[in-house]
């Protein structure tokens, strides 16, 4: 399977902890019980219940309301790979289906098709504020929320896409950013492999304001580089993936 479309897999069905524990039935809704969504493989569903155990129940033996909220909040990996198909992923995308180049127009109706990230500005209303930070990923990366916001090139073609985690404060930055920078780090590692560079999580005290320390780099094999790290913005602290077409040694 396509690196890319893993990555899609990351925000959509990956993290664990991201719902919350939840009433399961079975098809005649005689029996049910609590359990919270761990992972979905094939026909298959791992819940853990409150007792810790996990559980592994084959989809068809799920009540149909059941089966609706795994199809909407966690679809089925081979769905997600033959929508993704459908979209012309190949060796040149860069985050979900976007790709280096793409137009705003282009970018904006991608985004707008996508499983993995929403907004709630209405279509009439983006042309005033824009595309940045309005598009938000359907799951909380390492327990916090995170935006998208995009550069272009002198010809309105997209160079570069940023992923940035909410705004902490500086008391936040190693217990709440922290733990973000580490499953990210996880994540990108499992998809890409080995970075080129690695260190350990900037410093807060390091970080200027509007500025990105980079932690760790990997090139991509289209051409460009993603960059991990965190940032500092009006004295608020963020993690940040940076997709850019820039190519560093």
């Amino acid at each position: 399977m396509h690196r890319l479309v893993i990555f899609i897999f990351f925000i959509v069905s990956t993290i664990v902890g991201a719902d919350e524990f939840r009433t399961w039935s079975n098809p005649d809704k005689t029996k049910s019980f609590e359990g919270q969504f761990i992972n979905r493989k094939e026909n298959r569903v791992t819940l853990q219940l409150k007792n810790f155990n996990n559980l592994v129940v084959d989809i068809n033996d799920l009540h149909e309301d059941d089966k609706l909220w795994l199809n909407q909040n966690h679809p089925a990996q081979a769905k997600v790979a033959a929508d993704a198909n459908t979209k012309t992923i190949n060796g040149n995308t860069v985050f979900d289906t976007l790709v280096f180049g793409d137009d705003r127009e282009t970018v904006l109706k991608k985004l707008n098709e996508s499983k993995i990230v929403a907004t709630t500005v209405a279509s009439a209303h983006i042309g005033r504020t824009g595309l940045n930070n309005i598009f938000h990923t359907r799951e909380k990366i390492g327990g916090l929320a995170c935006s998208l916001s995009f550069d272009w090139g002198s010809n309105g073609e997209l160079i570069e896409i940023t992923l940035q985690s909410e705004n902490k404060k500086l008391d936040e930055y190693t217990t709440i950013l922290k733990p973000c920078w580490k499953d990210l780090e996880a994540l990108l590692i499992s998809i890409y492999g080995k970075p080129k560079q690695a260190t350990q999580m900037p410093k807060a005290e390091k970080l200027q304001d509007s500025q990105m320390l980079a932690s760790h780099l990997w090139s991509l094999e289209q051409g460009g580089s993603i960059l991990l790290g965190s940032s500092k913005m009006d004295e608020k602290y963020q993690v940040v993936v940076r997709f850019t077409k820039t190519v560093y040694p």
